[in-house]
């Protein structure tokens, strides 16, 4: 009797581990291949982020380029009226003198503004793009009202 118990247990238990050596190779397969697609997907997301970070410097420096040419006409209109401003009375002088200090301060503050970047994430660079955006046109707009008031 005990040798049957005997062998009938070895007999599971062969036929046991017989079973779960055929199923490692096929475990080890799935194993790889889970591995090989965490590396693609590691490449992938690696080369999206990559891609991110270079569309985002692009961006800043084409922003960058086109407000710092906006800048520069900015400046020009108001040393033209700066040379305008030369030939009104003196208590006209004193009130336009202020308000070319005030555009002057603006485009002072858009040039910081757009200097002091520094890349903070994408949620971050689309308000930092709005709001320099919002400045351009806020100070056009003043320049535009300048001239309209002053007939230049």
């Amino acid at each position: 009797m005990k040798k049957h118990i005997y062998f009938a247990a070895a007999s599971i238990f062969s036929v046991m581990l017989l079973a779960s050596c055929k199923n490692e190779p096929k475990d080890i397969d799935d194993a790889k291949e889970d591995v090989i697609e965490a590396r693609q997907d590691q490449q992938a997301a690696t080369e999206k982020a990559d891609a991110a970070q270079t569309d985002s410097v692009s961006d800043y420096a084409r922003l960058k380029a086109e407000t710092n040419k906006l800048i520069a006409d900015n400046k020009t209109r108001i040393a033209e009226f700066k040379v305008k401003l030369k030939t009104e009375s003196a208590t006209n002088q004193a009130k336009f003198q202020k308000q070319i200090d005030k555009l002057e301060a603006r485009n002072e503050e858009l040039q910081q503004d757009l200097d002091s970047w520094a890349d903070k994430g994408k949620e971050r660079w689309d308000a930092f793009k709005s709001r320099v955006a919002k400045s351009v046109e806020d100070i056009n707009k003043d320049i535009d009202d300048y001239k309209k008031e002053h007939n230049y």
